[in-house]
């Protein structure tokens, strides 16, 4: 899995990068950077020779000082071309990464926590970015200048270089099993900070649940527990390096005491010049520093493996409508009927249990159907595979007489006007909230009218903002009357030829849901009527009424048929459950 992820984070930046050319720059100046670097032990090897020699030459002092001011330059330069690289690979991979998950199915959703997801897109890029930016590049260069370094090395003073080529390989017996156990503490780590913000997202949208529910101390304490096991890893991540830390350091203070007295004997005999062993000490920790910087790589690596496995995942996915059944369209032929049949439809959640058994009705254009049943007997899954939130396991849907798989996705769901009891309203302008979704811009005349139909005119006028008036999150400072108007006004808007009401006025006082309800029998005209019925008034208006129980079509037809031969849909009315049963 390690070498697999090292394979996905090239893949990944290797697809994202911007052009070929604009990283070789990069490269090449700090390339030439890294070059520069190693001339100037070599210039201050001369000025000090000759320094000691009682001799001075101003023009190698003037070109050591151009060196060292060439290579800040180059230096800053190649930095800022690495972090264009990475913030432009990162802000492509977001954008990819975004852009897939409003397409994800929800079947995808129905299993990850929303904040898990969250945490992918954003922390997780952020880490792979900053292993770019702050350790890929550095180590790439630093490898380089420590084969420099050593070559050179080795040319001044081979003794000096053996003896440090056998210190050397000690900091990578100290880093490799460092290395492995922090890719797996910091994969841990990064999956249960995106279970903590998926916990602090969920708590934070739903803080009137906890409040009303008295959850405060119920939540705070799974909050504690979520912070605690952060904490754990937390500790365990800082006593890796704080092994490594140490360990380093110590290799590197053992290097230097033993090439410094070594080369100092050196010198004191004669087989050594003064500026020589400058050079061999500047050389030394050009060696060291990036050696150093090397503990930090691997055990950033392991991060950054750890964050490419779970963004590569995400990148894995397939989208919405890939699996869906592929039918072939018949609309050149003169159609005989105009709206949707199911026809011998099944479905599950789950194998084990089937939702939907052999489902066949037809829902006429110009007609109004309704859906009643007991809790938890399919009705909002019919509604979820007209929108193709899902896929039919058996069977067929028809609109027109041509499957809705013919269509494209987008083509099909822009046929259709969905209004549910719960209403969701987003942050925003109620502008932004009515047009959601349109493909063309509406005209003020245009939604004022759409919102005059939904009996929201008056609500808007008395605003000082009008239609940019803000909602707040998930319209808080909207009534939940208010939210089903607006929600009716964005379903007159998209002008569909299909409307899918889950009882559309549920939230409506009186007089309220008998101007709406005008509008509605206005909005039907024309066009093909679903109707998750919970209402005694909505099932005495509707011209077919199919009954649902335990998952199957059990009768259909018109309320005073049903009445009096059917005994759930008999007992259903006695009882109210139209007006009380919510579940799907």
């Amino acid at each position: 899995m390690e070498t697999l992820s090292y394979k996905q984070f090239v893949g990944i930046f290797t697809t994202y990068r911007p052009s070929r050319m604009l990283l070789t720059i990069a490269f090449t100046l700090s390339l030439v950077q890294t070059g520069l670097s190693l001339v100037i032990p070599l210039i201050a090897m001369d000025l000090v020779n000759l320094l000691i020699e009682e001799s001075f030459n101003g023009l190698l002092l003037v070109g050591l000082v151009l060196l060292f001011v060439t290579q800040v330059v180059l230096s800053g330069l190649s930095l800022y071309l690495m972090i264009y690289i990475g913030e432009k690979v990162i802000v492509r991979l977001r954008d990819d990464l975004w852009n897939r998950v409003v397409r994800l199915p929800l079947t995808f959703y129905d299993k990850n926590n929303s904040g898990e997801i969250m945490s992918r897109i954003t922390n997780d890029t952020n880490v792979m970015k900053n292993f770019f930016i702050d350790h890929l590049v550095p180590f790439v260069t630093g490898l380089i200048s420590i084969i420099g370094s050593f070559i050179i090395l080795f040319v001044l003073n081979w003794s000096m270089a053996l003896l440090f080529l056998i210190i050397f390989p000690l900091a990578f017996f100290v880093i490799k099993p460092l290395g492995k156990r922090m890719y797996s503490v910091s994969r841990d780590l990064q999956q249960e900070t995106a279970s903590f913000q998926g916990d602090l997202s969920r708590v934070l949208g739903d803080v009137r649940l906890v409040k009303f529910s008295v959850a405060e101390k119920q939540e705070a304490a799974e909050g504690t527990k979520r912070a605690t096991k952060l904490y754990h890893y937390g500790l365990s991540t800082g006593k890796i390096l704080a092994i490594v830390a140490p360990l380093m350091t110590a290799i590197i203070l053992l290097v230097l005491v033993m090439i410094i007295g070594y080369g100092g004997y050196q010198v004191a005999t004669g087989s050594l010049s003064a500026g020589a062993l400058v050079a061999v000490v500047f050389y030394i920790f050009q060696i060291i520093n990036p050696l150093s910087m090397m503990a930090q790589f691997f055990t950033q690596a392991q991060k950054a493996m750890g964050a490419t496995e779970r963004v590569y995942l995400l990148l894995q996915e397939e989208y919405e409508g890939s699996r869906d059944p592929v039918k072939e369209p018949v609309r050149k032929k003169q159609h005989t009927f105009r709206g949707i049949r199911f026809s011998n439809v099944g479905f599950s959640y789950d194998p084990e249990r089937s939702i939907l058994k052999n489902i066949s009705f037809t829902a006429e254009k110009n007609h109004v159907t309704a859906i009643v049943g007991p809790s938890g007997t399919g009705k909002t899954t019919m509604f979820s595979l007209v929108e193709r939130f899902y896929a039919v396991e058996e069977g067929d849907i028809l609109f027109n007489n041509d499957s809705i798989y013919s269509y494209t996705l987008e083509e099909w769901r822009r046929k259709i006007a969905y209004v549910s009891q719960e209403s969701p309203i987003m942050s925003g302008s109620i502008r932004k909230n009515v047009t959601y979704g349109l493909k063309e811009a509406k005209s003020d005349q245009t939604i004022y009218e759409a919102l005059g139909k939904a009996n929201l005119m008056s609500d808007i006028m008395g605003l000082p903002k009008g239609l940019d008036t803000e909602v707040g999150e998930r319209g808080v400072r909207l009534s939940g009357g208010q939210r089903q108007r607006m929600a009716i006004a964005r379903a007159i808007l998209r002008d569909a030829d299909i409307l899918l009401l889950d009882e559309a006025t549920a939230h409506l006082d009186g007089q309220s849901e008998a101007l709406v309800q005008d509008a509605l029998n206005e909005l039907m005209r024309e066009r093909t009527t679903l109707i998750i019925a919970h209402r005694i008034a909505t099932v005495q208006n509707a011209n077919n009424i199919v009954v649902v129980e335990n998952g199957e079509v059990t009768d259909q037809g018109i309320h005073e048929d049903l009445y009096k031969r059917n005994t759930l849909y008999h007992q259903l009315v006695n009882r109210q459950m139209l007006s009380n049963n919510y579940g799907a």
